[in-house]
């Protein structure tokens, strides 16, 4: 018999499957419309999505807190509004400056509702049917986790992952009204609660030193994962493994292969007396595999079974990990380590994007080798399953510990160096990036090459700047020709003749985020002036930026008697030419 549960339950579940699908769908096209729509570079990628998942890890630490003291159901609806203005600013982020806007105000919404779903599904379920109630909870983040991003494979082409954005918004939406018209707080408001104890209860941490290690070292678990969700979609494109349509698949086949295992795992585990440190250390083992088989082979098949094996040991380790950290305390303490049991993932979340970004960009960029990538991250697995056996046999000798020889114990140091070696020994392969004819999404469609012609006239003050962004939806541009022109004032004359000094403009011409090509010019005196500029970025780009600006204006002199009665010029016109040349596929 099904348990009877709340509304308010089913409202909280409801919402966050919006949400987490929405968080999903997001984060499934982040990384790949940001270096092929937009032209971030992946370095910059990965400090991006460290800045926004530690947002998203560390908030948690008083979002709750803040909700006792100021309500659920207030603190859940201002962060949704805060999500959705994030998305929709993303939506809009064609330069780096509204892109980093978006993901901290994306991090602050996501940050402070994260940990306030769980805590009403814990409020709105008693002690006898609370399990029942978290399996619901952790299905509802799959199932939303897979089908939404699945969803944007048939809605979207890769040239226009940045619509995704705006939808993903609509969602989170649809969960600020869920929780506006079914949901009320599960406890009561409480002014005198103060929120910073939440953060002095961190030193529990710090006093039991078995605890600490467990927790650094099952980050380097996490690190393994989070380098995962913004660097398989690139290495996929970026190598030619897959077209940039299946990236939304992509992003579902981790929580398909949590939703269609998970239930099987469980039944086989259940009723087994396994040491939960023993499953911690064979799903670390077998995450390291499935990074290995991710990178290895360029082989689509064997791309899509290492996402697969990855994802069946997270599986496996996370939950043994979990039940770890409960057996660690007295009872009374239980609920404090489970509460900082996240702790890895907010570690991780920091580190791996920023240092798996400048990895990617040094190792798979510039060296193109993607497979030493890979093969250092999965070492990273031996690693973390090594610290664990020695972990295990120093803190846990009365309950069990592996009966391993001391050199087995470093068996899987041992591959570290194979992984790396075989990596390394097959050498650089094709970077097919910015290449046109390469398996990047692109090459299925058939494209035509044309030039457009753009003019602009403009007054600007002295000191003053005016910009154009060249773009359009379909657009890839190859080369921006600008073309500028003005005309000073005629000389004056006031009783006696004033010479009109030149004018002297500049021009930037930049595409996405690449460097700008710059110019200026001052005109000689009687005569027009003019500024011609190329700007062709090497790479093809889908939005251009041209800045003018009228640095200085030659004030009138007199003819005869210097400069002390000279009249001020403070203004000029001028005509801007641009000639766009770009592509567009063809309609067929």
């Amino acid at each position: 018999m099904i348990p009877k549960l709340p509304r308010e339950f089913w409202a909280v579940n409801a919402s966050n499957l919006f949400e987490r699908g929405a968080y999903y769908g997001m984060l499934a096209v982040f990384s790949y419309h940001l270096v092929y729509n937009v032209g971030v570079e992946s370095w910059m990628v990965g400090i991006l999505t460290g800045l926004s998942m530690g947002l998203i890890n560390f908030l948690p630490l008083i979002s709750t807190a803040i909700a006792r003291k100021y309500g659920f159901k207030k603190i859940l609806l201002a962060s949704y509004v805060t999500l959705a203005i994030g998305y929709i600013c993303l939506g809009f982020g064609y330069n780096l400056v509204l892109i980093f806007i978006a993901v901290i105000i994306m991090g602050l919404g996501s940050g402070f509702e994260k940990a306030l779903i769980a805590a009403s599904i814990s409020h709105s379920a008693d002690e006898k049917n609370r399990d029942y109630a978290f399996n619901v909870y952790y299905w509802v983040i799959n199932f939303g986790a897979f089908f939404i991003p699945l969803s944007i494979t048939f809605l979207f082409t890769p040239k226009n992952y940045g619509m995704v954005f705006f939808l993903m918004g609509f969602f989170v939406l649809s969960s600020f009204l869920i929780i506006l018209l079914a949901y009320k707080n599960p406890v009561e408001p409480d002014r005198n609660i103060p929120v910073m104890d939440a953060v002095k209860n961190l030193k529990v941490i710090f006093k039991n030193p078995k605890f600490l290690i467990v927790l650094l070292i099952f980050s380097g678990c996490w690190f393994m994962l989070y380098t995962r969700k913004p660097f398989t979609p690139l290495f996929m494109t970026d190598f030619g493994i897959l077209p940039a349509w299946f990236i939304p698949i992509l992003a579902a086949l981790n929580p398909l292969t949590i939703i269609t295992l998970g239930q099987v795992w469980a039944f086989f585990i259940k009723d087994r007396n396994i040491d939960s440190m023993k499953l911690l250390i064979v799903g670390v083992l077998i995450i390291s595999a499935g990074f290995f088989l991710v990178g290895i082979t360029l082989n689509p098949v064997v791309f899509i079974i290492g996402i697969i094996v990855l994802s069946f040991g997270e599986l496996v380790s996370y939950p043994a990990f979990l039940s770890y950290v409960s057996k660690i305390p007295a009872e009374e303490e239980r609920s404090i380590y489970m509460g900082y049991s996240f702790i890895p993932l907010a570690i991780a979340g920091v580190t791996a994007p920023i240092a798996g970004g400048f990895l990617y960009f040094q190792i798979a960029e510039n060296l193109s080798m993607g497979r030493l990538f890979w093969a250092l991250i999965a070492s990273i697995g031996l690693i973390v399953a090594t610290a664990f056996i020695l972990y295990d046999r120093y803190f846990n000798k009365k309950e069990g510990s592996f009966k391993l020889p001391t050199v087995a114990q470093f068996a899987p140091l041992a591959l570290i160096p194979v992984f790396i070696l075989v990596a390394f020994a097959i050498g650089p392969d094709t970077f097919y990036r910015g290449d046109p004819s390469g398996p990047d999404g692109s090459s299925d469609e058939e494209w035509q090459y044309n030039n457009q012609t753009l003019t602009f006239t403009g007054t600007l003050n002295e000191g003053g700047s005016e910009e154009y962004d060249i773009y359009h939806q379909d657009m890839e541009i190859e080369s921006i020709t600008v073309h500028l022109e003005w005309t000073d004032e005629a000389d004056v004359r006031r009783v006696r003749m004033y010479e009109n000094s030149g004018d002297t403009f500049s021009i930037s011409v930049s595409t996405n985020n690449s460097e700008p090509d710059q110019a200026d010019h001052t005109n000689a005196h009687g005569n027009p002036g003019s500024i011609e500029l190329e700007h062709a970025p090497g790479n093809l780009s889908t939005m251009g930026v041209v800045e003018v600006r009228l640095t200085a204006c030659g004030d009138q002199h007199p003819a005869i008697g210097g400069n002390v009665l000279a009249i001020e010029d403070t203004s000029n016109s001028f005509q801007l030419e641009v000639i766009v040349a770009y592509r567009e596929p063809i309609e067929k």
